[in-house]
């Protein structure tokens, strides 16, 4: 492999007319990408729910310090070095503090300024509620838009997102881009120059500004264009929502939730499918995954390679409240999309998370598929792929050691075809032996997976405000999640957060393995 990426992958990568909108959360458009990841895991069954990592192509990893910092925040292999920024409590230039609670993040236009190449990302801020109204992103600045000023059981909605700028690879500027909403966890890029901000909450209140929660929004990366696209898309469901992955072939959107054994794969299908700022708001039909002729499928214990024949099928409200049901599981409450769902047939995972579109495939995770028993090893998460031109459904990752992946969480895929997951799986047990730290994974086309980075976070407060970080956690934050991780467009800097409160810029010989 290369460095360069193929011309191929270029015209694919640019989007969306003069400015070259992009998004990298769903850049998968590269053929080389999807068909080295979909031959490799067709072709290599022979690793059958590998319980071993194999050697990093790229080296063992060791504590790195950051390039702005000096400490060392996480372990990476040799020849990689990274930068922080927006560190929870930094000032931003706006002057807000950055809030913290790092989650789902994109990269959302990609362009020339004069003679300098300019990237916009949207970072999620996984907060839910405070009673304290200053904790409000964006409070007192009119030109923030929020969605929810209002109460829910006595406190405030306190989640949103911050836009952070970098040109020619330096950190410029970063502000607060919106407000007002619970805990917006993914999400995923638009191909117009937004970011789509997904509220992970499962629930039937209503604020005292009358607005109910769990649902999706849009954030410009311009700013200026957030007050008229402050509404939810009603339409893409309410539900505890996670991804968002735009296929660009087809305009359709493929969404995920996060609830316990009441949850499947969705689709979006927009009335215009030719997008644009404020089109998803022109409503569109949500449909839920089933597996052809087993209806209520359960889908919690898959071996790897296992291969299912699906079929989509309406979701009649995806706005219905949350009510209960009994599934062919247990009886649980479920949202309204996956009520809808269930009731034509569709499927049961176990806790859906990551998603990402490449070249016709939809790959996405399970990060709770089934438990550890004294007669069945620690099952710890799935990496599914769902063929939409065959609707065949495969495991192509199944985790029954959390050595080789901790339930896999947020996902993305390089430029170059490498398929990394982001572990948020806490100390392992109860496998034999706890895990030391969060990792970031990647899947290789041979089906195995092996640690890129690991998180080094432990610091006291002293160490922490020496550098000027007074308003980041101290302490251990080693199985602090690893959260939002995507490529620049041209496959040299890894953008990923510590959900703790910090954002890593990593780079380096990315050629020496796949990713």
């Amino acid at each position: 492999m290369s460095d360069q990426i193929p011309e191929l992958s270029r015209r694919n990568l640019l989007i969306g007319g003069g400015a070259a909108a992009i998004t990298a959360a769903f850049t998968g458009p590269v053929t080389a990408m999807a068909n080295t990841i979909d031959q490799g895991y067709g072709a290599n069954c022979a690793p059958a729910d590998a319980s071993s990592l194999m050697a990093s192509p790229y080296g063992p990893t060791a504590p790195v310090k950051d390039l702005t910092t000096g400490l060392p925040l996480i372990e990476l292999p040799a020849g990689f070095t990274y930068k922080s920024y927006g560190w929870r409590g930094d000032i931003m230039s706006d002057g807000l503090p950055t809030p913290g609670a790092h989650d789902g993040m994109g990269v959302v236009v990609s362009r020339r300024v004069g003679r300098s190449n300019e990237i916009i990302l949207v970072r999620n801020h996984e907060q839910s509620l405070s009673t304290n109204v200053n904790n409000v992103i964006g409070n007192g600045r009119a030109n923030v838009a929020k969605y929810d000023t209002g109460l829910t059981g006595g406190s405030y909605q306190i989640g949103g997102n911050t836009n952070l700028v970098f040109r020619d690879g330096n950190w410029v500027e970063s502000y607060a881009s919106f407000g007002g909403i619970y805990r917006p966890c993914a999400g995923g890029s638009s191909s117009w120059g937004s970011w789509l901000s997904n509220e992970e909450i499962g629930s039937n209140s209503i604020s005292t500004t009358g607005k109910k929660h769990g649902y999706i929004f849009e954030i410009p990366a311009d700013t200026s264009q957030s007050a008229a696209n402050v509404n939810p898309i009603i339409d893409m469901g309410r539900m505890a929502h996670e991804a968002s992955a735009l296929d660009l072939d087809t305009g359709y959107w493929y969404l995920t939730e996060d609830a316990g054994n009441a949850n499947t794969l969705y689709r979006f299908l927009p009335n215009n499918i030719n997008g644009g700022l404020g089109s998803l708001h022109e409503g569109g039909r949500m449909q839920g995954l089933a597996v052809t002729g087993q209806p209520g499928a359960d889908l919690r214990f898959p071996t790897l390679c296992q291969e299912f024949q699906c079929e989509w099928v309406e979701v009649a409200d995806p706005d219905a409240d949350r009510a209960s049901i009994t599934t062919t599981v247990s009886t649980v409450t479920g949202s309204g999309p996956f009520r809808g769902a269930y009731a034509n047939g569709g499927a049961i995972f176990g806790a859906n998370e990551g998603c990402w579109v490449a070249n016709g495939v939809v790959f996405f995770t399970d990060k709770a598929t089934g438990s550890a028993t004294a007669t069945t090893p620690a099952r710890a998460g799935v990496i599914w792929s769902l063929d939409l031109a065959t609707m065949v459904l495969k495991a192509i990752f199944v985790s029954r050691d959390r050595v080789v992946g901790n339930s896999p969480d947020n996902i993305c895929i390089s430029p170059r075809g490498g398929l990394l997951f982001n572990e948020d799986g806490g100390d392992g047990s109860p496998t034999s032996a706890p895990i030391a730290s969060q990792h970031l994974k990647v899947l290789a086309p041979n089906g195995r997976s092996y640690i890129f980075a690991k998180n080094n976070y432990n610091f006291t407060r002293a160490q922490l405000d020496a550098v000027g970080k007074t308003g980041a956690n101290s302490g251990n934050q080693l199985n602090t999640e690893w959260a939002g991780s995507v490529f620049s467009p041209d496959g040299r800097v890894l953008f990923v957060n510590i959900y703790t409160g910090v954002t890593l810029a990593i780079t380096g010989p990315w050629s020496k393995g796949t990713l």
